[in-house]
């Protein structure tokens, strides 16, 4: 399976209230094909602890998620905009689009 490249400047990531439910999700997105996600751990500032989100560039890509974690019941519990400045990366929670 070809990977897309993915930005390191500016991205995306959907958070979920299980480290299990990212797994399970992205799980069954690889096998579906699917290449503009990403499995990667949590920030710290986002969610202390060992857990893991689902990366991706576009917001259109986050259409395609919500298809998925409703299947599988599995509800995102939050999406941030993440943009490296100066060397430090700048997370923002966006609560208007799940």
């Amino acid at each position: 399976m070809k990977y897309k490249a993915f930005n390191n400047k500016q991205y995306y990531l959907a958070v979920f209230n299980s480290k299990n439910h990212a797994i399970l999700l992205y799980y069954k997105l690889e096998k579906k094909g699917y290449n503009n996600f990403l499995l990667v751990s949590t920030p710290c500032k986002i969610k202390g602890g060992c857990s893991y989100s689902i990366k991706f560039n576009n917001l259109k890509d986050l259409e395609q998620l919500k298809v998925e974690t409703n299947n599988y019941k599995t509800p995102i519990g939050s999406i941030y905009f993440v943009e490296r400045k100066d060397g430090k990366n700048h997370i923002k929670e966006i609560e208007e689009i799940i």
